[in-house]
């Protein structure tokens, strides 16, 4: 039907969206996907291990060692997961209080977290834009100078790195008509221009000889 039903584990949430008509993606974190395939046992298989994930056992073992939410309200409202919660405080690890007021936290913001739409290299901008993030607190840090040429210098070299130019131009479908070619693309496109000129001009050659040696 052309639906994806896809969750996030690590960071607790879950979308389904269109494949089609309005494609979206979960901003991070690890997501599973299923999809139509020829086999259909093995379409069977990922779906039954999906059920198998989205089990309260499951979820809570995993919220309660990795500190994530559970991606299903019937989790999230189980009266374990909520004895859980309550208990921060109990200990410094499993009942760590800053991991569960955290989660709590998040819990009561479900409303507040958002998605984005796909497109063309978004990978490559959310890698970029934690770059810049990482750059800058690694150059205060060091006591580094952080001013508009060092931002400037940086986002052209993050651009350069992760390519963010070739996405834009493959996103707008063409780069900008005011760029000439290179010089070594002129070359070639002449080449096979004219290439093709002569092949063209001999396929007529052979069909005008042909016709007259018919008329003689």
């Amino acid at each position: 039907d052309g639906v994806l039903k896809i969750c996030d584990y690590k960071h607790g949430r879950g979308v389904e969206v269109s494949a089609t008509e309005n494609p979206q993606m979960i901003s991070q974190g690890p997501s599973i996907c299923i999809f139509t395939k020829e086999d259909d046992q093995e379409v069977l298989a990922s779906w039954i291990f999906a059920q198998y994930l989205l089990t309260n056992d499951v979820q809570l073992a995993y919220s309660q060692t990795e500190g994530y939410v559970p991606v299903t309200t019937k989790a999230q409202t189980s009266d374990e997961y909520l004895d859980y919660l309550s208990r921060g405080g109990e200990d410094g690890d499993f009942y760590y209080s800053v991991k569960l007021d955290a989660t709590k936290l998040l819990i009561d913001n479900i409303e507040n977290t958002f998605i984005t739409p796909v497109f063309n290299g978004s990978a490559s901008l959310r890698s970029a834009a934690g770059q810049l993030i990482e750059e800058v607190a690694k150059a205060i840090n060091r006591k580094k100078t952080v001013n508009d040429e060092f931002i400037s210098e940086l986002f052209d070299n993050v651009r350069t790195l992760y390519k963010l130019d070739e996405s834009a131009a493959s996103i707008l479908g063409s780069s900008s008509t005011d760029d000439p070619l290179p010089t070594e693309s002129v070359i070639l496109i002449s080449a096979l221009a004219a290439a093709w000129i002569c092949i063209i001009g001999y396929v007529v050659f052979q069909k005008i000889r042909v016709k007259n040696t018919k008329k003689c």
